[in-house]
């Protein structure tokens, strides 16, 4: 296979069963909901579904890679040919282009890589596993139900779902300052910006008035949260582009800014939009080597200082030491 370059996008997988995460369910949620190759989201003709996915060791850390296939019909109505010009034409003919993931599971970090033109996107990704996730949520359940029946303590699914809470999915898109900076430069006037807290992984913001932010909306049980800043005749840019590198560093905060371009046009944008991109340059077609080099990509980033992320818990570490196995190059 000839190397190519790819780009690569990274989020943060926010994934919540009330106050517990991803890892306290993989056994019995989240490793299913990959692994299961019966299960298939459709959305009009088109399919959604995972392919070759493995569980890897990489400089000791265990990663989830796979290929997620957006498999669909194309239908053709006509043609255009200088000597017949436009005319009907009916074709069909099936594609199925493709993206790698890697799931970093101590960190819960997502890296993603298009494949191909019209590859799925990280939005299609998100809306499949969370309907896988939310299917074997409730195969779990009503297997617990079952067990307690049989077991003659018969527990209802309703106080289950207390003990269990039903899932929630979020994929938070990583940014860099450079993105940041660029895309604030648009505006002539930025007008508001909004930060979202929502619920987030077992792991705390670097930056006080996040940290603090964020401390309070778990204190007083909220969902959500929202900070916005707004000035009808502009915020400071300068300002705006440090604090919302620091909201968005790590994945935690959702940041929506509004305001005016040079033309007077509303500009309104979001993380999707400053979203943090590398290229990688790939030479193999197996989803688990080609998860190795945007792995080392992504070390290199964390390296230079572009992504920040915590160092993973013992707690988080013990999780994963049944899936841990030896670093294997050639794997």
């Amino acid at each position: 296979m000839s190397k190519s370059l790819r780009p690569l996008e990274m989020g943060n997988l926010v994934c919540k069963f009330g106050q517990k995460n991803l890892l306290d369910y993989f056994d019995k949620i989240i490793h299913p909901a990959f692994f299961d190759r019966t299960l298939v989201r459709k959305y009009g003709d088109t399919k959604y579904f995972f392919n070759k996915v493995s569980l890897i060791t990489v400089e000791g850390r265990v990663l989830l890679v796979g290929r997620f296939i957006k498999d669909m019909i194309l239908e053709r109505e006509q043609v255009y040919t200088p000597s017949e010009g436009l005319k009907e034409d009916h074709e069909e003919m099936q594609s199925s282009p493709s993206a790698i993931f890697v799931l970093v599971l101590d960190i819960h970090r997502l890296i993603y890589l298009k494949e191909t033109k019209y590859a799925p996107s990280l939005d299609n990704f998100k809306s499949t596993i969370e309907s896988f996730v939310k299917i074997k949520h409730k195969i779990h359940i009503d297997a617990l139900a079952e067990e307690s029946k049989a077991n003659g303590k018969r527990i209802t699914k309703k106080q289950l779902l207390i003990e269990n809470f039903p899932p929630t999915l979020d994929i938070i898109p990583l940014t860099s300052a450079r993105s940041v900076e660029e895309f604030v430069k648009q505006y002539e006037i930025l007008s508001s910006v909004s930060y979202k807290f929502s619920d987030r992984n077992d792991e705390q913001d670097n930056e006080g008035f996040f940290r603090a932010v964020q401390k309070q909306k778990d204190d007083v049980g909220s969902k959500t949260t929202i900070v916005k800043h707004s000035n009808s005749q502009g915020l400071d840019k300068e300002s705006v582009v440090e604090e919302v590198q620091a909201a968005t560093a790590q994945g935690n905060q959702k940041v929506i800014m509004v305001g005016k371009d040079s033309s007077g046009t509303i500009l309104k944008g979001d993380n999707t939009d400053f979203q943090l991109k590398a290229n990688i340059e790939i030479a193999s077609h197996t989803p688990s080597r080609v998860a190795r080099t945007m792995f080392a990509k992504f070390l290199q980033l964390i390296g230079d200082g572009l992504i920040q992320v915590d160092n993973p818990t013992n707690a988080t570490l013990a999780k994963l030491a049944p899936y841990r196995e030896n670093d294997n190059d050639q794997r």
